[in-house]
């Protein structure tokens, strides 16, 4: 039977083609694979990280000649050949099919040995950017291991504080057979459309997680129709792969495990207080955590100059005064892939300060302001400024003599909270203070006979200095006045260094007690500590007594001055210190 010239004519064509590819790999005699695809990736079944660089392709060779998806490897150990045919899926994963290794003679038709049914491999780049899930929480879910569906109790999806990350919360049902309990963190690495259906690759992290090969999973999902469940609407139905391969996942319907999406009851919210508002970012006195309120001045979110962040949402007012100056909230939070409740308290000390409690978490709300979870007589304060705040009379006018001037040093910050869980320094339960250490007096051996003086609201209202006229007489160290309140007894006072008292400047806690001799000091550099001690303990401690008003100039009233820049010096470097101490 004679042979049709177009089919002589096809295979003519075909011919030259292959003869000129294989001459191209000939003359280049190398290839390099895409620049972005450069980096150490992940096989399920290979024990070592196949490395992607310039021509090679770790183990498998190097690379000769491509064209298009197909690349042509070298074995150099081997002296053979394999045809390699990669298909980049997102920026994160690869997958392959490949020829075994043949000698030079197939080189024409090496590529056409790998048939539509050949093995399919995935790799997955390992230290990938991770990227936002295609679905974000809070869902209820059920879902199948092959034995029944578990649909009490159900089961839960949170999302994290990065959007790349969700917290799934499996159930155990006892009806059902290979039903668990287990806490799984999922990272989201790459996303892809495959006809109409749709990939996720990602990684799982759980306590009996210990290798990649049950890390990495693959997943297949699909939006439902709003129109086919009305009732209790279904929004995802998702399968995953059973292991670190896309092998057989071809439907969200069909998988190792299957489960169905609904969208969880959103929470009740309340709003925080409406003097709160009046500046929807406040800073703690050191400048080194951000408390921002927004959407209706219902959600909190904490960022710590570390870079970790908690978002909390107003969920029910448990407490409140008249006018909202004291509230006791109950709130929902999220650090991280961790989430619960907590109770906090919020108090208005003045027009630009507040302070803030917060208690212990706890997964049950109706227990998150219960005395096990939330003492207000343990728990620390933590004090807050507005970014922008002005300056106010300070609380009395004089001039004062200084006495008992003592610095003291402490290893650890007194009553420093105990931190829960890992990375975890919002949510705290009281410690036991820490001693303070007390060193020598400073008045023991200076170069000057006497103590300074502290003069309040005489430059100005706003100002308290300490001046001198020994060897420096006209260093004067100033801090600004912004805020205070009294409470049993005792009082707080929030200053700033006059020559730093700007917009975003840390800020300093005077706390202080009137005595029959004078006035009783100390100072606070992270918050206005309750467990300080006023004229005993905290970082600077100091006491001082009436020599005059400020309009006195009495020379024989004056008391011995101490040296101006050791006076300065302390001051800063014990608040500085002390303030880094405590981070």
């Amino acid at each position: 039977m004679d042979v049709p010239w177009t089919s002589i004519f096809i295979r003519f064509v075909l011919l030259l083609f292959v003869l000129e590819f294989t001459s191209t790999f000939k003359q280049t005699g190398t290839c390099y694979f895409p620049e972005r695809w450069e980096g150490s990736w992940f096989q399920s079944g290979v024990r070592q990280s196949i490395l992607i660089e310039g021509p090679r392709l770790s183990s498998k060779g190097r690379c000769v000649g491509s064209e298009g998806d197909k690349f042509l490897l070298l074995d150099d150990k081997k002296a053979c050949y394999r045809c390699v045919v990669i298909h980049e899926k997102h920026l994160n994963v690869l997958q392959y099919k490949e020829t075994y290794c043949h000698s030079r003679e197939l080189l024409p038709s090496l590529c056409g040995l790998i048939t539509g049914d050949a093995l399919l491999y995935s790799m997955f780049r390992e230290n990938a950017v991770p990227i936002p899930c295609p679905f974000k929480g809070p869902f209820t879910f059920t879902y199948n291991r092959g034995h029944g569906e578990c649909r009490y109790p159900v089961s839960s999806i949170d999302t994290c504080i990065e959007d790349s990350k969700l917290l799934l919360s499996y159930q155990a049902c006892p009806d059902v057979h290979g039903s668990e309990s287990a806490i799984e963190e999922l990272q989201c690495l790459a996303l892809w459309k495959e006809g109409s259906s749709r990939y996720l690759v990602g990684k799982i992290y759980h306590s009996h997680v210990t290798s990649n090969e049950d890390r990495y999973r693959c997943f297949v999902y699909e939006k439902a129709s709003p129109s086919s469940e009305t009732a209790d609407p279904v929004e995802y139905r998702v399968a995953q792969s059973g292991d670190a391969t896309c092998n057989g996942l071809f439907s969200a319907i069909e998988g190792s495990r299957t489960m169905t999406l609904k969208r969880a009851p959103p929470l009740n919210r309340c709003r925080f207080p409406y003097w709160i508002a009046g500046s929807n970012r406040w800073h703690s006195l050191d400048y080194s955590s951000t408390y921002s309120f927004h959407h209706k001045n219902s959600t909190l979110r904490i960022t710590n100059s570390t870079g970790i962040d908690m978002k909390i949402v107003c969920v029910q007012m448990k407490q409140s005064s008249r006018d909202e100056s004291a509230v006791v909230l109950v709130t929902h939070f999220t650090m991280g892939c961790q989430n619960g409740y907590v109770c906090m308290a919020f108090y208005r000390r003045d027009a630009n300060v507040m302070e803030m409690q917060m208690g212990t978490q706890t997964n049950r709300r109706e227990d998150a302001c219960n005395s096990n979870f939330f003492d207000k007589n343990s728990i620390p304060f933590v004090t807050l400024v507005m970014p922008s705040i002005d300056a106010q009379r300070c609380p009395f006018a004089g001039k004062f003599d200084i006495t008992n001037l003592v610095q003291n040093k402490r290893e650890t910050a007194a009553g420093k909270a105990e931190e829960i869980g890992s990375g975890s320094f919002y949510l705290r339960k009281p410690g036991r203070s820490a001693p303070f250490r007390r060193v020598k007096r400073l008045d023991e051996d200076l170069d000057c006979d006497g103590f300074g003086e502290f003069v309040v609201g005489c430059s100005n209202y706003y100002t308290m200095e300490f001046t001198t006229d020994c060897s420096a007489p006209d260093l004067v160290t100033s801090y600004s006045c912004h805020g205070q309140w009294e409470e049993n007894g005792t009082s707080f006072l929030i200053t700033s260094p006059e020559d730093h008292a700007t917009y975003g400047s840390r800020k300093f806690c005077f706390i202080y007690k009137r005595v029959v001799a004078g006035v009783m000091f100390s100072t606070s550099a992270e918050n206005c500590n309750r467990l300080v001690h006023p004229g005993v303990t905290g970082e600077l401690v100091f006491n001082i007594s009436s020599k005059g008003k400020c309009f006195d100039t009495d020379a024989s009233a004056r008391a011995h001055p101490i040296n101006a820049w050791l006076i300065a010096f302390i001051l800063f470097s014990s608040l500085l210190s002390a303030a880094a101490a405590t981070r």
